[in-house]
C-alpha cells in the first residue's frame, strides 16, 4: 500500500513537471528580439526585413546571444557575413536551390519561435521544447558546410 502510494506520488509530480507549452502569436518583430537571448539557433533563408536582421546582428556584437549558429542556403551564406564576421557560426546546405520556406529559431532549451507569415510568429515555450526541436535538426547541421 504504501510503496503504491509513493509511486502515485511520484507520477503525479512528473506529470507536473511536464506542463503543457504555452504558445502565442507575435506581430512584432522587437519581441521576437527580445526574446532573442543566450544560445540561439536560427534556421532558414529569408528573415523577415533589414531591420530585423540588424536587430539580430546589434544582440551578437553585444553578446546579448552570447552564441549563433546559422544554418541557411548556398546562395544566401554570403549575405550572413556580417553575422559571421560578429562571431556567429554560419553553416550552409552545400546543394543549390534549396528551398527553406520558413524560419525557425531556437533559444536556450524552452523556446522556439516559427515565423508563420511576413510578420508573424508562433512563439512556443515550455520545458525542454528547443532542445527537442534542435535535436531533429542535427542531421541538417551534420552535412551542412561551415561559410
Amino acid at each position: 500500500m504504501k510503496k503504491s502510494i509513493l509511486l502515485l506520488l511520484l507520477c503525479a509530480g512528473y506529470a507536473g513537471a511536464q506542463a503543457r507549452p504555452q504558445t502565442q502569436t507575435v506581430t512584432d518583430p522587437n519581441i521576437i528580439l527580445r526574446l532573442m537571448r543566450g544560445d540561439v539557433t536560427m534556421i532558414g533563408a529569408n528573415f523577415p526585413n533589414a531591420t530585423f536582421q540588424k536587430g539580430v546582428l546589434n544582440l551578437v556584437r553585444s553578446r546579448a546571444i552570447a552564441k549563433l549558429s546559422l544554418l541557411t542556403t548556398v546562395e544566401q551564406a554570403a549575405n550572413m557575413a556580417p553575422l559571421k564576421a560578429a562571431g556567429a557560426a554560419v553553416y550552409y546546405l552545400p546543394v543549390k536551390n534549396v528551398r527553406m520556406t520558413g524560419n525557425s529559431v531556437f533559444v536556450g532549451n524552452n523556446t522556439v519561435i516559427l515565423q508563420v507569415g511576413p510578420q508573424q510568429w508562433t512563439v512556443i515555450q515550455g520545458n525542454q521544447i528547443a532542445a527537442q526541436a534542435k535535436a531533429s535538426t542535427n542531421l541538417y547541421f551534420s552535412n551542412a558546410k561551415r561559410y
